[in-house]
C-alpha cells in the first residue's frame, strides 16, 4: 500500500477539441472529469499497476465532494482526506491536435488548525499496521497557507515511522524537500534548474543530491529521464544514468510525470528494487501515459512493448 499525499488536490476537467484558436470560440467535442492533483493521478496509475493506494490531503466544498464521488468506484484506492473550510480547486486542460494547454486554479488556503489535523492524520496513517503503508509520495504544489517548513514537517512525519518518501514538487519547496532528506525527488529539468540556479539538468540533480536528497529522477520530456543516486559507500560523486526511448511518442504529456512517480514508488520504494533496474519500466510507463487523453491513465500493453526498447546509459557525474 502506498500513501499519496496531495497538498493541493483538484477536480480535473479535460476538454477535447478539434483545434485551438487564440481569441476564438471552440466547440468542445468531449468533456472528461477526473479526481485530480498529482497525487490522485499517481494513485490511479498505481491502481492500474496493481498497487493499492490511500489518497490523503486537504479537501473541501462541493468540488471536493465531487472529487470523492469520482474516486468511490475504484476499489484499489482508499480515501483519507482532512476536511477544510475552503473549496477544492479545479484545473482545465484543453487537448487538441497540437497538444495540451492547462489552466490551474490556485487552491484554497489551509489554516494552521487544518494543517495540524493533516499532519496528525498522516502520522496515524503511516503508523498503522492495517493497512501497512510501504511508502509515501508527496505530490504537487503547496496551497496558500502551507510553507516550506510545513512540507519538511510532513516529510519528517513519514520518516519518523521509517517510511521512504518520494516528493514531486517545484520552486523553493523542491530545495526544502532535498534538505529534509527526501528519499526520492522527481522534478522536471526546468524545475530542477530553477530551484538550484544551475545551467544543466545534471548540475541541478547533483545540487539536489548535495542538499540532502538520496535519489533524484529528473524528467527530460521527450528525451527521457536523468537519474542520480548518492553513493554513500564510496563517498564519491553520485552515480548517474540517462534513460530514454529511441523515438519519443506524441500525444498528451499532462500525466507523464505522475505516471513516472507511480512507477518509481511501486518498484523503487515499495518493492525496494535498485535504481538502474527500475529505469526502463519507469520510462515505459511514463511514455505510455502520453498516449492517453487524460492524466492518471496508462496503457500497460504499450508500456510492455516500450520497456524492451529503452536505452540506458551510465554517465559520469561531475
Amino acid at each position: 500500500m502506498i500513501l499519496t499525499l496531495t497538498p493541493n488536490p483538484a477536480l480535473d476537467l479535460t476538454y477535447l477539441v478539434d483545434e485551438v484558436r487564440v481569441h476564438g470560440e471552440h466547440r468542445v467535442r468531449e468533456v472528461r472529469a477526473a479526481a485530480g492533483g498529482k497525487g490522485l493521478n499517481v494513485a490511479r496509475v498505481l491502481a492500474e499497476l496493481g498497487v493499492d493506494a490511500i489518497c490523503a490531503g486537504p479537501l473541501g466544498g462541493g468540488v471536493g465532494q465531487e472529487l470523492c464521488e469520482l474516486l468511490d468506484p475504484l476499489p484499489s484506492i482508499r480515501q483519507a482526506w482532512t476536511p477544510i473550510a475552503g473549496t477544492t480547486r479545479r484545473t482545465v486542460t484543453v487537448v487538441g491536435p497540437g497538444g495540451a494547454t492547462a489552466f490551474n486554479e490556485p487552491g484554497p488556503a489551509v489554516t494552521p488548525a487544518e494543517l495540524r489535523a493533516l499532519r496528525e492524520s498522516l502520522t496515524t496513517l503511516v503508523s498503522s499496521s492495517d493497512p501497512r503503508i510501504e511508502a509515501v509520495t508527496l505530490n504537487g504544489s503547496l496551497p496558500p497557507g502551507l510553507t516550506g517548513s510545513d512540507l519538511a514537517h510532513l516529510i519528517r512525519a513519514a520518516f519518523d515511522q521509517d517510511r521512504p518518501v518520494l516528493v514531486d514538487t517545484s520552486g523553493p519547496a523542491l530545495l526544502t524537500a532535498a534538505r529534509a532528506g527526501a528519499t526520492v525527488l522527481k522534478p522536471n529539468a526546468a524545475e530542477a534548474m530553477d530551484a538550484t540556479g544551475t545551467d544543466t539538468p545534471l548540475e541541478a540533480a547533483a545540487a539536489l543530491i548535495g542538499a540532502g536528497a538520496r535519489i533524484v529522477v529528473c524528467s527530460l520530456g521527450s528525451e527521457g529521464l536523468l537519474a542520480l543516486e548518492r553513493d554513500d559507500q564510496a563517498h564519491g560523486p553520485p552515480r548517474a544514468w540517462r534513460a530514454q526511448l529511441p523515438e519519443p511518442l506524441s500525444g498528451n504529456p499532462t500525466g507523464a510525470g505522475d505516471a513516472l512517480v507511480a512507477a518509481l514508488a511501486s518498484r523503487l520504494l515499495a518493492a525496494q528494487a535498485s535504481l538502474p533496474d527500475v529505469l526502463a519500466r519507469a520510462v515505459a510507463v511514463s511514455a505510455s501515459a502520453v498516449t492517453r487523453p487524460v492524466a492518471g491513465e496508462v496503457d500497460l500493453e504499450i508500456a510492455a512493448q516500450l520497456e524492451t526498447t529503452v536505452e540506458i546509459e551510465e554517465i559520469r557525474c561531475p
